[in-house]
């Protein structure tokens, strides 16, 4: 793959850049992020190339509450879906599980092994039947490798396995676990929406559905040969309930380390290095039942700071989107995120996500997602990556910190031929 032209031209002109304006200068930072040759559109189902997509993981619970209380709405989603639109946001990127026992009576929708509380499934059928209304449309997750919402772990001490660890992998090789996810999955995807009567899996609002949220392959073969058969399973499973909705692994985009670990970097020298996408990326988007490449970039937590994060994240997007097009699947950046409190300050960070931004379009990308938007109410502390559209303000107001920006990219979205998605 033609990665060794594009790299040696993006670092001759951070080197130019560097020199004329000076380490860590915003113009410069947004420059080399958006350091990116080109490629032609790709469009997820019939977004066009570009889409601008939010996280906001939160919906269902804000809706169960509401719901759970005997309201007749949920303030939060109605915000959140409403400011979306506004901003010209195409979808939402929200969780469509929480299995945590933690929130069992609150929010949890599996409160035991295909157990559910009918009324968090209710503020999910509010989540869809007002995506709908609004004119926005959902990625959903269904699960999580991480401990959060019950994550990986909660199904493998649901099947009484001994020493359940986060991101345990018998969850991905366990007969016994993977039945109960797959068939978790076909009662969710096979429920009516209360609200509108539609079948989830059949429901208009729904743009794709993530197999796992950052599914990784600790603890498997380091070729990825096992998280790859997981993968054609349950995405197989997701398809045959939901068969007009595209399907993505919810994927970070790493490849293996040696030690089974897969960090973004790694470093021979001391300092941190950006691993080439290959094998193991390449085989999970391969897989006939993914119709799309996912891909995330969280540069801080992964170990990565200072000026070298603008050509980091540049080429982070150039060589899976280059991956993801020899597959002839689009690329959706599922994920992005600068820490607020963190190695940049707000110009800085403003100018890396701009450049960014950039260069998704430039490369034709399918679609982008900043995380993460909050509504009003949520404090800055709940999430160290918050933004947000306030009531009273503008887009461009400083307190929103990036809403102009995403108003910005879904106004540039680009036009062209559809690469196909498997639809």
């Amino acid at each position: 793959m033609p990665f060794s032209r594009r790299t040696s031209t993006a670092s001759a002109a951070f080197a130019f850049l560097l020199g004329a304006c000076g380490e860590g200068d915003p113009v410069m930072l947004e420059a080399v992020a958006a350091s990116c040759s080109g490629g032609p559109a790709q469009h997820l189902d019939r977004l066009p190339s570009g889409a601008m997509v939010l996280n906001a993981y939160f919906l269902q619970e804000e809706a169960t509450r509401d719901a759970r209380r005997g309201a007749a709405e949920s303030p939060v989603l109605e915000e959140v879906l409403a400011k979306a639109s506004a901003l010209g946001v195409r979808a939402l990127r929200t969780n469509g599980h929480n299995d945590a026992l933690s929130k069992v009576g609150d929010t949890a929708i599996q409160v035991a092994p295909l157990e559910y509380d009918e009324v968090a499934l209710v503020g999910l059928d509010w989540v869809l039947s007002r995506a709908r209304f609004h004119g926005v449309r959902l990625v959903l997750t269904l699960g999580n490798y991480w401990d959060a919402y019950g994550g990986a772990r909660q199904y493998v001490e649901w099947a009484g396995l001994p020493r359940p660890v986060e991101g345990d992998a018998r969850f991905f090789t366990d007969p016994v676990v993977v039945a109960h996810f797959k068939a978790h999955v076909a009662r969710l995807l096979n429920r009516v929406n209360t609200v509108d009567g539609i079948r989830y899996g059949d429901h208009p609002a729904v743009l794709a559905w993530e197999l796992l949220n950052e599914p990784r392959g600790r603890g498997l073969d380091k070729e990825g040969a096992r998280l790859r058969a997981w993968i054609d399973d349950v995405a197989r499973e997701v398809k045959k309930h939901a068969p007009g909705h595209l399907v993505g692994t919810g994927e970070e985009g790493f490849e293996p380390s040696p030690d089974g670990y897969d960090p973004g970097f790694w470093s021979r020298s001391g300092s941190p290095v950006l691993r080439t996408p290959g094998a193991s990326f390449t085989r999970n988007t391969a897989s006939p039942y993914i119709d799309f490449a996912s891909v995330h970039f969280y540069p801080e937590s992964w170990g990565l700071g200072g000026v070298d994060t603008a050509e980091a994240g540049a080429r982070w997007i150039r060589e899976h989107a280059a991956i993801a097009r020899n597959l002839g699947k689009p690329l959706f950046v599922g994920e992005l995120g600068l820490r607020n409190e963190g190695t940049f300050d707000v110009s800085q960070r403003r100018a890396l996500y701009r450049g960014w931004l950039e260069c998704m379009r430039k490369e034709g990308v399918g679609a982008g997602a900043l995380w993460m938007f909050s509504n009003d109410a949520r404090p800055e502390a709940w999430d160290d990556y918050t933004f947000y559209y306030r009531d009273g303000t503008q887009p461009g107001d400083p307190v929103n910190r990036y809403a102009d920006l995403v108003m910005e990219a879904a106004a540039a979205e680009r036009p062209g031929a559809a690469v196909s998605t498997g639809r």
